[in-house]
């Protein structure tokens, strides 16, 4: 499938305010070298990144219009979900407005939290969502080398990463970024990082 970049890559300008989109154009560059690593689809790739904080800054207000609407789950609109409620919401987002076929859908909807069910694309857009940043942590940098040995190691540190800097502050995984870190925590290829 085309997509017309030029017209998403302006809609997004207009939408975004300028950190949020220097930060979508760094994700950009990311996912596309990650997608030409892993030999898949730079196009989508670019599309997905574009798209994946389309719904970021929304007022909380078209949050619960597009929840609403779209009989998404009421969870996304609690507190403690306020900063990880976009991706499933710009997932309905770009599905609706732009057209965007079902492995965008889910890269934007699994890249703030991460999924058992990610594919290789997936995983791409959660991975470059991380390390798209002009500041970089020993944390960040670690992550963007292991994502090009292997994503799945990739995810796993910065998981363990974000619950340890979570637990510091008293807080906790999301419940499906913990199934996720069991799951990969289970797996053959991530015994050693």
């Amino acid at each position: 499938m085309m997509y017309d970049i030029k017209v998403i890559e302006k809609d997004i300008k207009s939408k975004l305010s300028s950190f949020r989109y220097q930060h979508t154009l760094m994700v950009v560059e990311k996912a596309k070298k990650l997608a030409r690593y892993y030999q898949l689809d730079e196009e989508k790739a670019t599309v997905a990144s574009l798209l994946h904080d389309i719904a970021k800054e929304f007022t909380e207000e078209e949050k619960k219009l597009w929840v609403e609407k779209y009989h998404l789950s009421d969870e996304l609109l609690k507190e403690e979900w306020r900063n990880i409620a976009h991706a499933d919401i710009g997932a309905v987002v770009s599905e609706v407005y732009y057209g965007v076929d079902k492995d965008i859908v889910n890269a934007i909807k699994y890249h703030t939290i991460g999924n058992v069910a990610m594919n290789h694309f997936a995983k791409v857009i959660f991975i470059a969502d991380k390390i798209g940043r002009e500041e970089k942590s020993d944390i960040h940098l670690l992550t963007e080398r292991l994502a090009y040995q292997d994503l799945d190691k990739a995810i796993l540190f910065w998981i363990e990463s974000e619950k340890e800097r979570l637990e510091n502050k008293g807080k906790s995984l999301h419940p499906n970024t913990i199934k996720l870190l069991k799951f990969l925590l289970k797996s053959k290829k991530c015994d050693k990082i």
